[in-house]
């Protein structure tokens, strides 16, 4: 069944590149009817050009010739003086945003035609950007991510468009529904949405000249998939940086067997930033001939709910998002590093799949969002974090690192407090001072979320005991029981692994294997 509503338009008409790039492609925008995948997505219009009067100047030829040139070279020489970002954003649109002025996207990858998985969206990436803060922050999730569903059955994550599209007889009913379970989700709406499939991904990347990349480790992957064939092909790259036309970009986004999914969600991330930097360094949006091509080849291979004068506008600010302000996460299923908020069940508690849940339940994936949607200074700041625990409870600060490891934080340090009678759950920080002695803003940017995990008063008022201490990190946070013994005391999920999925009744043999399996598990995150 053939999914695709509505392709990306016609051709751009130019005139010259510097002379007139705003006119150039506010035509493009007024000229070609944008059609709606259904009602509740965008509605695009059209508009007729308006006939040009005609000017008649009553002075001789030669004058006429001679104005005529120096109109030229003054537009000429004003271009080339004027920054082209300023002509990109007066011709785009205002991007939708959240009430914290957030503009969050969906970015889809699938096969195509003629590929394994043609409907499957096995790249699933979700990105905040803040125009105010300057970031943009990328989490990609696992398409193994297990789904209930009342309308199209439960399943993996990666499967919900082909079914949905099916049920709802579109493209766009398929593209409705896996956005609504994204937003479900990750607890945030979703204001755009494109899915591309691996032909418009290798043509962008061949027209633009490639893209470079630095490769951390080597990858040798016998059982790339040799497409239109049920056989493998090798694939190999070498450690550093690299230089990647078309073909090799996709496989090294694609390659997972001697890896993992999450690794392959990384290189995908870094294939995104790479086409952005190539982009902005060979000035593509000026070139009449590039825009072309790109239009020709994203028109059959993409499908997006993004206005062309809000891509101009994303083309206008898009080189005020450095490298160092654009964060890259995952949610994953290992519980000692950033993001791994999965575990893998039983697999005959599913039906035999292979699938990853949220260990504790959906609540931690939402904070993890929320964290770095609504946060995304924190990640940029990295602060480190030293954990005390005040109590007589045992294990209570190697909880809380894990936990806050979990959501990213560097905890450097944990350890017993000085006391176990602390009943004041405290987060100490340093006060700073400018170089005429006047107190300055040193409240860490971390503190706001750290209090929606782990509630605590603040303090500069550092114990003599913990001075020390306050040289190697920016947050000493000293645990007591009144967090202990509240409701919001998390207890690691990762210790108990209670399924929050209703599981079909198992034989003796398998529930003995998943005791044995959640036995395992455990054991390893002590």
């Amino acid at each position: 069944m053939d999914f695709k509503t509505r392709k990306i338009r016609k051709h751009i008409s130019h005139r010259a590149k510097e002379q007139n790039i705003n006119k150039e492609v506010n035509n493009y925008y007024e000229d070609e009817e944008r059609e709606a995948v259904d009602e509740n997505y965008s509605e695009y219009q059209s508009s007729e050009n308006k006939p040009k009067k005609k000017l008649v100047l009553s002075i001789s030829i030669g004058a006429f010739i001679l104005i005529a040139i120096a109109l030229l070279i003054g537009i000429y020489y004003s271009f080339r003086s004027i920054d082209m970002k300023v002509f990109l954003a007066a011709a785009g649109d205002e991007l939708i945003t959240d009430k914290y002025g957030h503009t969050n996207f969906m970015i889809l990858g699938t096969g195509g035609k003629n590929h394994e998985g043609s409907d499957l969206t096995d790249t699933i990436l979700v990105a905040s950007l803040d125009q105010e803060s300057k970031t943009v922050n990328m989490i990609s999730i696992p398409r193994d991510l297990y789904i209930e569903d009342e309308i199209i059955g439960n399943s993996k994550i990666n499967e919900v468009y082909f079914y949905a599209a099916q049920h709802y007889g579109s493209a766009g009913g398929g593209l409705r529904h896996l956005k609504n379970k994204i937003e479900e989700m990750i607890g945030e709406p979703i204001h755009y949405w494109l899915m591309i499939d691996f032909d418009g991904f290798t043509q962008i990347v061949d027209i633009m000249g490639g893209v470079d990349v630095y490769v951390e480790e080597a990858i040798y992957d016998p059982y790339y998939p040799k497409d239109g064939t049920f056989l493998y092909e090798p694939f190999s790259i070498s450690a550093g940086v690299q230089h990647l036309d078309g073909e090799t970009a996709l496989k090294y986004a694609r390659s997972r067997k001697t890896t993992s999914d999450f690794d392959r969600a990384r290189r995908q991330q870094q294939i995104i930033f790479a086409l952005k930097e190539k982009a902005l360094a060979t000035e593509i949006i000026f070139s009449k001939e590039k825009i072309s091509e790109i239009l020709n080849a994203l028109k059959a291979n993409i499908e997006t709910n993004i206005k062309a004068k809000e891509i101009l506008t994303l083309g206008s600010i898009a080189e005020d998002y450095t490298k160092d302000r654009i964060n890259q996460k995952l949610i994953h299923d290992d519980p000692n590093n950033c993001g791994g908020f999965l575990y893998t069940p039983a697999r005959d508690y599913y039906g035999g799949m292979f699938v990853l849940i949220p260990a504790g339940g959906i609540e931690f994936v939402h904070k993890y969002i929320d964290m770095n949607f609504k946060h995304p200074l924190i990640s940029m700041a990295n602060e480190k974090i030293h954990i005390l625990n005040g109590t007589s409870t045992g294990g209570v600060a190697g909880e809380a690192k894990q936990i806050l490891q979990r959501f990213c934080f560097d905890v450097n340090r944990f350890g017993n407090a000085s006391t176990k009678t602390v009943t004041k759950t405290t987060y100490y920080y340093e006060q700073k001072y400018d170089e005429n002695g006047e107190k300055i803003d040193s409240r860490p940017v971390s503190l706001d979320f750290l209090q929606t995990l782990i509630p605590g008063i603040e303090s500069t008022n550092i114990p003599t005991d913990y001075q020390e201490y306050m040289l190697q990190t920016d947050i000493l946070l000293e645990i007591g029981s009144d967090y202990v013994n509240s409701e919001e005391y998390i207890d690691d999920p990762f210790y108990y692994l209670q399924t929050i999925y209703t599981a079909p009744a198992a034989s003796e043999e398998s529930e003995n294997a998943e005791i044995a399996e959640t036995a395992a598990i455990t054991e390893s995150t002590e």
